[in-house]
């Protein structure tokens, strides 16, 4: 893989992140670090050839799926969409990504989605919450199987229990390797369905 020089202007115009949506206490090495992270993982992983996915949600939600099933990841740091559409899209899941929690909403109004990862600080844990609760009541009201997954760089200890209240089926701090950590949970959640479809 190529030596890139992650400048401003990379980061701004190949991962779409903006002013706006960097945290005001992130720095520019902060992100340099998280981006070598995702490359080092990737190489650990042999995912360095890279899977095409799908961006938009498709309007019709009885449309049969030409790929692997929908997830959707929510994150408002575009670096982390990123990473997520490069690791999840090894599954043959077909990933879609958003920033922010109305545009979240809206895409899972408009399609199936088999999973959903989600931060819960987008920007702010009372947004998460509001999310994690909205994600939740959509899928049941259209009656469909969908797994939650939190993801949070918060240490707090309650955060978990609260969301496990709110719907998520499964919570990962964002800790060394989470990645990885994630990868294997989302692993065995896509092989149990495909078992399971296999049997039925």
């Amino acid at each position: 893989m190529p030596n890139i020089d992650l400048d401003n202007e990379f980061l701004e115009l190949f991962y779409n992140i903006t002013s706006a949506r960097v945290p005001s206490d992130l720095t520019l090495v902060d992100l340099k670090t998280q981006l070598i992270d995702i490359v080092e993982v990737i190489r650990e992983l042999n995912l360095n050839a890279k899977k095409p996915y799908k961006s938009e949600a498709l309007g019709n939600m009885d449309e049969e799926e030409e790929s692997g099933p929908a997830i959707l990841v929510v994150d408002d740091l575009g670096v982390i969409t990123y990473q997520l559409k490069v690791l999840l899209s090894k599954l043959e899941l077909d990933v879609d990504c958003s920033q922010e929690i109305y545009d979240a909403v809206n895409k899972f109004k408009k399609r199936k989605y088999a999973y959903v990862v989600m931060d819960l600080f987008i920007p702010t844990e009372r947004e998460g919450f509001i999310l994690l609760t909205e994600l939740r009541k959509l899928a049941l009201a259209y009656n469909i199987k969908t797994i939650i997954g939190v993801i949070t760089a918060s240490p707090r200890k309650e955060i978990e229990q609260q969301c496990k209240a709110r719907g998520a089926d499964f919570f990962l701090e964002k800790n060394n390797e989470w990645q990885s950590s994630l990868l294997n949970i989302m692993s065995g959640y896509v092989n149990s369905d495909k078992e399971d479809e296999e049997d039925y």
